[in-house]
């Protein structure tokens, strides 16, 4: 799968975004698990796809515009544990799917799983939709 980053930000990779050497020591795990994630899905047959960053967050879209997401990646713990959060937008009245993770071959199934049966054109909210 080919992530092209959208027009409107940076021109770093994301694997430079998430290198675990530029982020504080207490999200050392957090940059390293998105970094399997998109060498993961870099491996997988499937259409291109637009992606941006939102803080720590990796965000899939159907077009060049940040304003509109369909799924959702972040990385969180629960019990001293790090699992991926894997957010699929959605119709009312679920508003999201939801789905977790603790590794990057099941994550990334969990992305394109996503992708297919996410809700496109809903200017959502990143901050507001995602907790």
């Amino acid at each position: 799968m080919e992530l092209k980053s959208i027009s409107g930000q940076q021109k770093r990779t994301l694997l430079d975004f998430y290198n675990p050497k530029e982020w504080p020591s207490q999200w050392k795990k957090m940059p390293e698990m998105m970094c399997e994630l998109i060498k993961t899905l870099e491996l997988i047959d499937h259409e291109p796809v637009w992606v941006f960053t939102s803080h720590a967050e990796l965000l899939f879209t159907n077009k060049d515009d940040y304003q509109d997401w369909q799924v959702l990646v972040k990385v969180i713990e629960i019990d001293k544990k790090q699992y991926y959060k894997i957010t699929a937008a959605q119709e009312n009245p679920w508003h999201h799917l939801t789905g977790f993770s603790d590794n990057h071959n099941s994550a990334a199934e969990l992305v394109i799983s996503g992708l297919s049966v996410s809700a496109i054109g809903k200017n959502r909210n990143i901050f507001l939709d995602s907790n």
